[in-house]
């Protein structure tokens, strides 16, 4: 029998309820029916005052339900910009920007979270 997520991160609840993100959310893209697909770009100054709009490097990459939980339950200690929308499994982040200390680099990362039936459909 698969771990329930929410008892995994039962000690976050508290954290994650305020992005609504519930253990019922965390199970429901555990159960093998969605697909997250996530998309990195980073960006950095090299010399500039302002971060450029096009990435200097691009990452897409599938993830699990724990690592997007593992993102989420972050946001608390890291101080990200959210951007939240409604999806397949309700109204959840869908986008997390961080810029690094010393104002030198920023990731965005964005969540697509994909329905798996017999076709593959986008949500978000």
């Amino acid at each position: 029998m698969m771990n329930l997520l929410s008892r995994e991160f039962a000690d976050y609840n508290k954290a994650m309820a305020k992005v609504n993100v519930y253990g019922s959310t965390l199970d429901t893209l555990n159960n093998g029916s969605y697909r997250i697909i996530m998309t990195q770009n980073d960006y950095y100054l090299e010399g500039r005052k302002a971060f450029s709009r096009k990435p200097q490097k691009t990452e897409i990459q599938e993830i699990t339900a724990r690592q997007y939980a593992c993102y989420i339950s972050s946001i608390g200690f890291f101080g990200d910009r959210i951007s939240k929308a409604y999806t397949a499994v309700g109204f959840i982040p869908v986008q997390l920007t961080c810029i690094n200390p010393s104002r030198t680099h920023k990731i965005e990362r964005r969540f697509k979270i994909e329905i798996i039936r017999g076709e593959s459909n986008v949500i978000n």
